[in-house]
């Protein structure tokens, strides 16, 4: 799959009738972007694919962004990470603490430091990873880091981060011009 997949091309792969159209809250009050969802009925095989919102009534838009977020997905990124691992198994992957920022905003618990790990998006590289955290089911998010600011998973403030922290969402975009 690219950026330049078209929706005919995503119907013969998985089945027509497991390709729909949809919609995804964009960030700080954008509204809603135009997308595709892959499996909509499956949460094993869910995949939602971000479409160019500069484009929102054409089918074949290119792709900006794959997104895996249901806890049971099959899908995971090429290192293993899946929606619903601990914050402690990505700290253990990425072999360093990460920051991220705090829950409760739109881009709450989104991995913004890798701090040298072996995780971290490598300057030139031809996908970008992107990373989002949330408090794990039942644990009370307000108990964690919240608000705008940056936190790392090692902050002796919170003890129990990497078992009360999970990967909530996984994201795989391409670069993109900015003509």
């Amino acid at each position: 799959m690219s950026p330049l997949t078209t929706r005919a091309e995503l119907d013969a792969r998985f089945g027509k009738a497991n390709v729909r159209d949809d919609t995804l809250p964009g960030a700080e009050g954008e509204g809603e972007v135009p997308a595709l969802t892959v499996f909509p009925n499956d949460a094993k095989r869910r995949l939602r694919l971000v479409l160019d919102p500069e484009q929102p009534n054409n089918q074949d838009a290119p792709i900006q962004e794959l997104r895996v977020s249901d806890p049971d997905s099959r899908w995971h990124d090429r290192n293993g990470l899946h929606p619903g691992m601990s914050l402690a198994e990505l700290v253990k992957r990425n072999g360093a603490p990460i920051s991220f920022y705090g829950l409760n905003w739109d881009y709450g618990g989104s991995v913004q430091d890798w701090h040298g790990g072996k995780l971290a998006n490598g300057v030139g590289d031809a996908l970008f990873h992107r990373v989002t955290l949330a408090a794990r089911s039942g644990v009370n998010a307000d108990a964690l880091p919240t608000g705008d600011g940056s936190f790392r998973s090692d902050d002796p403030r919170w003890p129990t981060l990497g078992k009360d922290m999970v990967v909530a969402e996984l994201g795989i975009s391409w670069p993109h011009d900015s003509e």
